[in-house]
Formats: structure tokens, C-alpha cells, sequence
């Protein structure tokens, strides 16, 4: 099955984590995703095997996770609901959380460590030029947004203003020196 390949796939990645989930050898367990169903016995070496025996716990993750996920929001507990051996379900769930992708690894094992690094340095800088520009669109938009219309001026507006005063100031005095000099020649 495709999705326990991809599952065992992070397992495998996870080099960590496999200790742990071998001390689960020989249980069943069913992971409920939206739109997906993984279930499966976990082996000696710590990777889900498929089995059709019913499953002793069952994590149901809600689609309400996934979105709190991708906003960067940690999942609370309305967001999942564990069915059957619910000791069994509560030491699976961090393994599950604690699982992670690494691109580079796939981009190393695919186009050998040479050409994978150099693709994998490509698109972390793209990825990181992106999300600069991104950020300083989102700056320049909020800065539209508060000022555009506004009363109240910008930092800078403020300094460039109070500067021209300043100079104003400076050549009213050096003005009113002149003509009172003027003035104490003319007497």
C-alpha cells in the first residue's frame, strides 16, 4: 500500500525515532487522517506492515489539525480523539507528531550527494529570497494600510519635517543677524 510506503518512508528518515517505535513490535494500529485511512502492524524494525486484523487503537486526526498545522498553531485536544487501547494510542500519537520530511535527503538519494546539495542550497535560497520578498510586501502593505489615509505621520515623515524646520529656524536667525547688523551700520 502507497501510504504506508510514504509512511514507513518518514519512519526511515526519523532515524531516531525508530527505537522507539519498535518497542510497539507486533501491534495494530489505525491512523484516521481526512480522506485516509492507514492502518498496519508494526514490525520488528519498526515500520508499519499492512494487516487486516482490527486495529487495537484508532488516532483520528481531525481536519481542524491539519489546518491548525499549516497556520503554525499547535493542535489541542479537540483535534483528535482515540478510540481502543487508549495508553496504546497516547504513546503512538508523539512518535506520529515527531515525524519529519527532509527534502534533501530524497534530492541527495536521487541525484547522488554532489548534485542534491547544490539543488537542495538552490531552493533553500530561493525559498529564503521568496519569503523575504513575501515579508517585506506584507511590511510595505501594513505600512499602506496604517498610513495611507492616516492623521498621524510616519517615523520618518516626522524626522524629515522636524530637519526642515530646524533649517528654517537656523536661517531665520542667521536672517535676523544680518539685518540687525544692517540695522547698526545704517546709524
Amino acid at each position: 500500500m502507497l501510504t504506508l510506503a510514504v509512511l514507513n518512508h518518514l519512519i526511515q528518515q526519523n532515524v531516531e525515532l525508530k527505537a522507539s517505535w519498535q518497542q510497539y513490535q507486533q501491534r495494530v494500529v489505525a491512523l484516521v487522517l481526512p480522506m485516509l485511512t492507514l492502518k498496519g502492524r508494526i514490525d520488528a524494525q519498526g515500520f508499519w506492515q499492512e494487516d487486516n486484523a482490527e486495529a487495537e487503537t484508532i488516532i483520528t486526526i481531525a481536519s481542524t489539525a491539519l489546518t491548525k498545522m499549516l497556520i503554525g498553531q499547535q493542535p489541542g485536544v479537540g483535534d483528535v480523539a482515540i478510540t481502543g487501547d487508549h495508553a496504546l494510542g497516547m504513546a503512538i500519537l508523539p512518535l506520529i507528531q515527531a515525524l519529519q520530511y527532509d527534502w534533501r535527503d530524497d534530492l541527495a538519494r536521487l541525484f547522488g550527494d554532489a548534485i542534491g546539495g547544490k539543488a537542495a542550497l538552490e531552493l533553500e535560497n530561493l525559498y529564503q529570497q521568496g519569503r523575504g520578498i513575501s515579508q517585506s510586501i506584507a511590511a510595505q502593505i501594513a505600512d499602506y494600510a496604517q498610513e495611507s489615509d492616516a492623521v498621524v505621520v510616519s517615523k520618518v515623515q516626522l524626522q524629515q519635517f522636524a530637519a526642515q524646520i530646524e533649517m528654517l529656524r537656523d536661517d531665520t536667525a542667521r536672517l535676523a543677524a544680518r539685518i540687525s547688523l544692517l540695522q547698526q551700520q545704517a546709524k
